[in-house]
């Protein structure tokens, strides 16, 4: 009869803490991953964005930290010229605020990506208040940033090659670290939407 070989002491403390170590760490890796794993947050407005200043500059949204955004959705080329009427309100309201206008990025995104180049906007914005920073972008930046601000894209049939945009009706209120604040009706008068942000600007 063969005699067994005893496993020694040292090898099964060494192997048991191997184990029991090797147990954590994955423990400890597999909790780290579905922690770091976000949620779905399909509610989210607000996100990372690229586009062209007037100037021919590239800004993105982490341009503006420490300022609270306020943001208006149109194009130069705008049904009922509506958007001339809000860009027109906003460059009121930064007067209404002032020293406080200062902490406020009052920021046009043109959707029209065909028609609205950095030269064309330029042009178009030259009437307004010269503190209205006015963007646009190529067609895959302006559809990822519809997506991630909710805001849709609508146009209607002008002519037979001309088509306008129809401007949100609604200016988003992003706050100094980025994140989404509120909606405002683009129906508030001037005053009206002043004093909202009076109370909000600190």
């Amino acid at each position: 009869m063969s005699q067994q070989k005893k496993i020694p002491f040292w090898l099964i403390i060494t192997v048991t803490v191997f184990i029991a170590l090797g147990g954590g760490a994955f423990g400890i890796f597999y909790t780290k991953k579905t922690i770091q794993t976000p949620p779905q947050q399909t509610e989210t407005i607000g996100g990372g964005f690229q586009l062209l200043s007037p100037s021919g500059n590239v800004v993105s949204n982490g341009s503006f930290r420490g300022r609270w955004m306020l943001m208006y959705f149109g194009a130069s080329r705008c049904l009922h010229d509506v958007c001339s009427q809000n860009l027109n309100k906003i460059g009121k309201v930064v007067e209404l605020l002032g020293k406080k206008s200062s902490k406020l990025a009052p920021i046009f995104i043109s959707f029209d990506s065909q028609y609205d180049t950095p030269e064309r906007l330029m042009l178009y914005m030259k009437p307004f208040n010269s503190k209205i920073i006015a963007l646009s972008g190529g067609e895959l930046a302006i559809r990822d940033i519809s997506i991630l601000y909710h805001v849709p894209f609508k146009t209607v049939q002008a002519t037979e090659k001309t088509k306008l945009i129809d401007p949100f009706d609604q200016f988003i209120l992003m706050n100094p670290t980025g994140q989404y604040d509120r909606s405002i009706s683009t129906n508030e008068s001037a005053e009206q939407l002043a004093e909202t942000l009076n109370t909000i600007i600190q």
